[in-house]
């Protein structure tokens, strides 16, 4: 095996733990819980439930990334030693792909097509991955510059003080650019073209859906984009596509895209509403630094 054959799915592999161990690290809370005497607002659902919240999206991260490194070892590596995992293997890939279909050797392995997108990185995914971790990295900056005064709920200490420095120094919420970043990044990793969710689960199910529900309009898109009907037979049929894998991956992708935009919605809530209660609480000092300091999120943006 080259080392062309090596790196990519290695780069993958190491790109997904360390989008997982970003997501972990920015969702865990610095510090216990305040009291609730401090809180400044505790009416709405996200922040009643913020710290169930950020675990959860945590349990999932891990769950995906976990699963995808797995497969992309076990197809990049094959070897006699892993047969044992194969049944483990097999769960994971759809029964189309799964290395357990095929018993030609004793190291069956998926169809090259999906093998090779499993254990090469796309763009995109890189980039996500890039993201994911520097909003790991600058939410742990921020937990360093505030210290024993970050928590995840919004709250108001008796011996509160203004921190302007450090990431402060650049927009007034940089802990929540850090949020944007980590979630909008392990989203494109999880669910992007050459992640084990979209290329194992997510496209092949819809394209075998789509042929299904209309074989004619399927049957024409495929010839006009290969021009044969070769590539129609090469595509999977609904009853090659596990529906209980294909039903369990959808429903992860809606309910965590659902999270994020609500995750994501309520966080831009919270920060009028901190601006407002700092400005209460700090008055002219406040004045100042957002004098300084105009941008909330990001920097000629937001």
């Amino acid at each position: 095996m080259s080392a062309t054959d090596v790196i990519p799915p290695l780069i993958k592999v190491l790109s997904l733990l360390a989008t997982g161990y970003a997501v972990h690290r920015s969702l865990s809370p610095p510090n216990p819980p305040p009291s609730p005497k401090t809180c400044i607002d505790n009416r709405t659902l996200f922040e009643r439930a913020i710290r169930h919240v950020t675990f959860c999206s945590k349990m999932m991260t891990w769950a995906v990334v976990l699963a995808d490194a797995f497969v992309t070892l076990y197809l990049a590596f094959p070897s006699p030693a892993t047969h044992s995992l194969t049944p483990f293997a097999s769960q994971l890939l759809p029964s189309s792909a799964s290395p357990a279909s095929s018993s030609s050797s004793s190291q069956p392995s998926a169809p090259s097509d999906l093998a090779s997108a499993l254990t090469s990185p796309s763009l995109i995914f890189l980039l996500g991955a890039a993201l994911a971790i520097a909003g790991g990295w600058l939410r742990i900056a921020c937990f360093r510059a505030l210290g024993s005064l970050f928590t995840f709920e919004l709250t108001i200490h008796p011996t509160h003080k203004l921190i302007t420095e450090g990431p402060y120094g650049h927009v007034r919420h940089p802990s929540y650019t850090g949020v944007y970043a980590t979630l909008l990044g392990s989203t494109t990793v999880m669910l992007a073209p050459s992640a084990w969710l979209h290329e194992a689960w997510l496209a092949p199910s819809l394209c075998a859906l789509v042929r299904t529900v209309n074989p004619f309009v399927f049957a024409a898109a495929s010839a006009t984009a290969s021009g044969t009907d070769a590539a129609l037979d090469a595509e999977p049929s609904f009853n090659s596509v596990s529906r209980v894998g294909a039903v369990l991956a959808w429903f992860f992708a809606v309910f965590w895209v659902t999270k994020v935009v609500y995750a994501l919605r309520s966080t831009n809530k919270r920060v009028v509403t901190e601006d407002r209660e700092l400005h209460r609480v700090f008055g002219a000092q406040w004045d100042e630094w957002a004098a300084r300091v105009q941008w909330r999120l990001l920097p000629w943006v937001y």
